[in-house]
């Protein structure tokens, strides 16, 4: 069974956001300093604590390990580690974070995002599945297929250069695998609901369930 790590956003105070910018590392802190809004700096904060606590508290690692560098594609890894893949996703109060022994992706997000009606974008069969909904539930189908399709791009590491309409997923209402365009057949795809309305899906090569955990606000604040 794989773990997803999630953290609460809400949970944190002003002074504990400034705790947090002090004990990332110096790529979070200025991808939070270019955010305009408070609450995208502190998601963004809070994912990179977030990992900080899965590497350090889980892992095992220690501050010396935590070094990450971009490869050709923009894909995060870790310097010092470079065996131990991780994924980090966030959205409204929630964040997300994935490790694995091999490469791995992992996206959250909530029903509302469906209301914008991007599903053009995938492939004709997801597209159909979506605009066959009743008007009530298309965004919740919209948004499952678009989580379960980016924790898919996140564990190929390829960023933008892979569409969304070269490949497509099965209907959430099965079991999740992808269905043709795959640029690797071992991955597997997985998909829970959380919280109000969130849907949090993985790409891995583990094909059992995910659990998911939630570290508390002390348990973040320990290791920062």
């Amino acid at each position: 069974m794989s773990t997803v790590l999630v953290f609460d956003v809400d949970r944190l105070s002003e002074a504990d956001t400034d705790r947090l910018y002090r004990a990332v590392p110096a790529e979070r802190r200025a991808r939070a300093d270019r955010l305009h809004f408070a609450a995208d700096r502190r998601r963004c904060l809070a994912a990179g604590a977030l990992l900080r606590y899965a590497l350090l508290a889980r892992h095992g690692l220690t501050p010396s390990d935590l070094d990450t560098a971009r490869d050709a594609f923009g894909k995060p890894y870790l310097v010092r580690v470079p065996g131990l893949h991780f994924s980090l996703s966030h959205a409204g109060r929630w964040v997300a974070c994935a490790t694995s022994g091999t490469e791995i992706g992992v996206d959250i997000e909530h029903t509302a995002a469906g209301a914008v009606d991007i599903s053009h974008r995938f492939a004709p069969d997801e597209h159909a599945y979506v605009v066959a909904a009743p008007a009530g539930r298309r965004a919740r189908r919209l948004v499952r297929i678009w989580t379960l399709k980016e924790s898919y791009v996140k564990y190929l590491g390829r960023g933008l250069g892979v569409p969304m309409d070269s490949f497509s997923v099965t209907a959430p209402d099965r079991r999740p695998r992808v269905l043709r365009g795959t640029l690797d057949t071992r991955p597997r795809l997985k998909q829970v609901a959380h919280g109000d309305d969130y849907w949090l899906a993985e790409c891995c090569r583990d094909d059992s369930g995910i659990s998911v955990v939630e570290p508390t606000r002390e348990d973040l604040l320990a290791v920062c």
